[in-house]
């Protein structure tokens, strides 16, 4: 198959990953596990992770309990991002520490933002390059420093370009694209040199996906998928609604986190 060929049929297949997430009817459940969980994610591999407050766990792409982590030290969870498999992210809001981990969920590397000299930090993520972005809440801009806490890339002050200073509480980079929300701005959107480009007007989210054009949110009982470009928003109803606080999905696996357990289904 020739360059042009398998390019092509790359990109069909992933816009017709995404037209089925939308039209999607028929989930099988593949697995329950008994927890407490406060936050649910799935890599592009299809592996699930949940995280409670102070501990993180990896699943199979067929539910099975494969790894834990647990400190205590750090307070808190506030998130997890698992957008690069090989270097997982976990942040650690109350003591603004950041933690890296492999795909065994083995600790690489611990950033202390206090530590690199700053006050107000409320969102980060992981980079495709390893490197690691977040908000600056004092100067109001995007920046990206590498392990040893040189910045990498920064956006101008926010508060200048957008005439007011965003607070953002979740980021996530996708398909060389920064995305950044404030639950009372919308979603700020940057490239991957830290350049602000526009904003998304999805108000009052406090998580969300990325998949393709398509932004992924959990609301109502069911996933919303909003495309930024046609500005189309559609619906995917879930196979369970019974008290689900979270829904996360990537490609051909969906996972619903209720109150004692997680459900794992593929589709």
């Amino acid at each position: 198959m020739k360059k042009i060929e398998r390019f092509v049929f790359t990109v069909v297949c992933c816009m017709s990953s995404v037209v089925f997430l939308l039209s999607a009817t028929s989930f099988s459940l593949i697995n329950t596990y008994q927890t407490k969980a406060n936050n649910i994610a799935i890599d592009n591999f299809g592996s699930f992770y949940a995280a409670s407050n102070n501990a993180v766990m990896k699943f199979s792409s067929d539910g099975k309990f494969l790894f834990r982590y647990e400190e205590f030290k750090y307070g808190k969870i506030g998130m997890v991002d698992v957008n690069n498999p090989m270097k997982l992210l976990v942040f650690y809001p109350d003591f603004m520490t950041v933690m890296t981990m492999d795909r065994f969920l083995a600790p690489i590397n611990t950033y202390n933002f206090f530590e690199l000299g700053y006050q107000n930090i409320s969102a980060v993520a992981s980079s495709s390059d390893g490197r690691i972005w977040f908000y600056d809440n004092i100067e109001f801009k995007l920046k990206k420093i590498d392990e040893g806490g040189k910045v990498f890339r920064e956006s101008q002050a926010l508060n200048v370009v957008l005439e007011q200073a965003p607070n953002p509480n979740f980021m996530m980079e996708r398909d060389n694209k920064v995305y950044m929300n404030d639950p009372n701005i919308g979603i700020l959107v940057f490239d991957i040199f830290g350049s602000y480009e526009k904003t998304v007007p999805l108000k009052g989210l406090g998580k969300f996906q990325v998949l393709q054009d398509q932004i992924i949110y959990f609301d109502n009982h069911q996933l919303n998928a909003y495309n930024s470009f046609t500005l189309e928003l559609k619906s995917l109803s879930l196979p369970d609604t019974i008290d689900v606080s979270l829904a996360a999905i990537e490609k051909d696996r969906l996972a619903i986190m209720k109150k004692e357990k997680i459900d794992f289904y593929k589709y």
